[in-house]
């Protein structure tokens, strides 16, 4: 499992936020399966991205010349956000971009060291964005990370961007 270091800065805001947080909660009864319930913290906003992923899905796309149907939501899996975090900090502390690492595993394999019972389906990787909206507008505007986008193997999906620059990952997998 990878370990995040938390910042000062990152604890004193969490610090300063949990009365609010805890005493803000109410019961809720729903269904919870698409809300990430993650002991990974990574300085991205996974229910952003998770929801923006989400949107795209339910709405249908257009991927290069090929329209794709509205597809089923994907649940959030801490073990391929695992994955991900390791091969987007992986890229950036040994300055290359590829789906394949310099130890020559692919995304099938990292998933499953981080423990994804799964089977992987695709990766999406990225550099260079800085916010959530962008790496996933970039991603719909490629046609062949569209197309890992919406495809309708995946059931669930883990994302992260390196704990430094700016390496996004994007792992789906099927349970």
């Amino acid at each position: 499992m990878i370990q995040i270091k938390l910042t000062a800065r990152t604890f004193f805001v969490l610090l300063i936020l949990s009365p609010i947080l805890f005493f803000s909660c109410g019961s809720d009864d729903g269904d919870d399966s698409m809300t990430p319930d993650t002991a990974i913290e990574v300085n991205l906003d996974i229910n952003l991205i998770l929801r923006l992923v989400n949107e795209y899905r339910s709405a249908g796309a257009t991927c290069g010349t090929s329209e794709k149907d509205a597809v089923s939501a994907l649940a959030w899996s801490d073990e391929l956000a695992n994955a991900a975090l390791d091969h987007a900090n992986d890229m950036q502390q040994n300055d290359y971009f590829s789906h394949t690492s310099q130890d020559g595993r692919t995304f099938p394999q990292r998933a499953t060291s981080a423990g994804f019972e799964g089977s992987p389906v695709g990766e999406n990787i990225a550099n260079g964005y800085r916010s959530e909206d962008t790496v996933m507008q970039g991603w719909m505007d490629s046609t062949g990370h569209c197309e890992n986008i919406m495809g309708d193997r995946a059931t669930h999906i883990g994302i992260a961007k390196s704990t430094e620059g700016f390496y996004w990952v994007m792992v789906l997998g099927r349970e």
